[in-house]
């Protein structure tokens, strides 16, 4: 009986020994007051989206950069990078030291681009690893810093998909690094609005419905498809004496530049999952 209950208290003891280490996810974190968060996603061409939100406790700022490849119609709007300040939980777009109002303003969030950070296995005090994250989203490997149980800083790579902020998704090998620090000085808080636009009369195609501004563009959707709404605005725009050529065409995506005197636009048409419209209307500049 004692050869026995030793064998068992070995067993017992291996066991012990041999438990794997406990497995945590993790989500990258805003900032808190007087923090800036910093996130970079790179391909192999170079750095083709950054988001950077800061805090001074009462005012939000956060920045969005992104290269054509990876900039929804809105953001290419506003030259590839969007800033926004947030107060009391309400959010507007800064254009040229102003205020734009927006509606629908997607959360431009670090882990709403890169996901969720599971499969992390502690290698030292504060040190996680990964080799194996991220089944959702991209198998990645990646190391992080982790302190009272948040995210200080983070770098992966992997092969897979990220999603954007107009909720499509590209796929590439990836990247990216993400960094939480310290920030200790008092955001300037812009409180004068921009004045009108001219987009806001710009005539839309009929049934075009949702027509807001966003960030110096205006959006709005069609239940049409692409080809049929370019069709439609062609001839609408040409009978208020606009010139309109299209600049590029696929199933998915029309652009059409218009021109009358000094003016012209770009009118880009999109194709949504059900074959529906999303129009994105901006001032083009050469």
């Amino acid at each position: 009986m004692m050869y026995r209950a030793s064998i068992v208290l070995c067993i017992t003891l291996l066991c012990g020994c041999t438990a794997p280490a406990a497995i945590r996810s993790y989500t990258l974190p805003e900032p808190a007051a007087h923090e800036q968060t910093s996130l970079e996603i790179r391909t192999a061409a170079g750095l083709v989206m950054s988001l950077v939100t800061t805090s001074d406790g009462d005012t939000t700022r956060t920045t969005l950069s992104a290269t054509p490849d990876y900039a929804p119609a809105w953001l290419t709007a506003n030259g590839g990078t969007l800033t926004m300040q947030t107060i009391d939980q309400h959010s507007d777009i800064l254009a040229n030291g102003c205020l734009q109002s927006a509606t629908d303003l997607p959360p431009l969030h670090a882990a709403a681009l890169v996901g969720p950070q599971p499969g992390f296995v502690s290698v030292a005090d504060g040190q996680t690893r990964s080799s194996d994250g991220g089944e959702l989203w991209q198998p990645y490997s990646a190391s992080a810093e982790i302190r009272a149980g948040t995210v200080e800083a983070l770098d992966a790579q992997g092969t897979g998909r990220i999603l954007l902020p107009d909720n499509t998704t590209r796929s590439d090998s990836y990247t990216w690094s993400f960094r939480r620090t310290q920030f200790l000085d008092t955001l300037p808080r812009i409180t004068i609005r921009c004045a009108a636009q001219a987009l806001e009369s710009f005539a839309l195609p009929f049934s075009a419905t949702g027509r807001r501004m966003y960030g110096g563009a205006l959006l709005a959707e069609h239940t049409n498809a692409p080809e049929t709404v370019s069709e439609a605005f062609t001839l609408l725009l040409r009978a208020q004496n606009w010139s309109v050529v299209v600049l590029d065409a696929s199933p998915d995506r029309i652009t059409l530049h218009a021109s009358r005197n000094q003016e012209a636009y770009h009118i880009v048409l999109s194709a949504t999952a059900t074959r529906t419209t999303e129009l994105t209307v901006y001032s083009y500049e050469p």
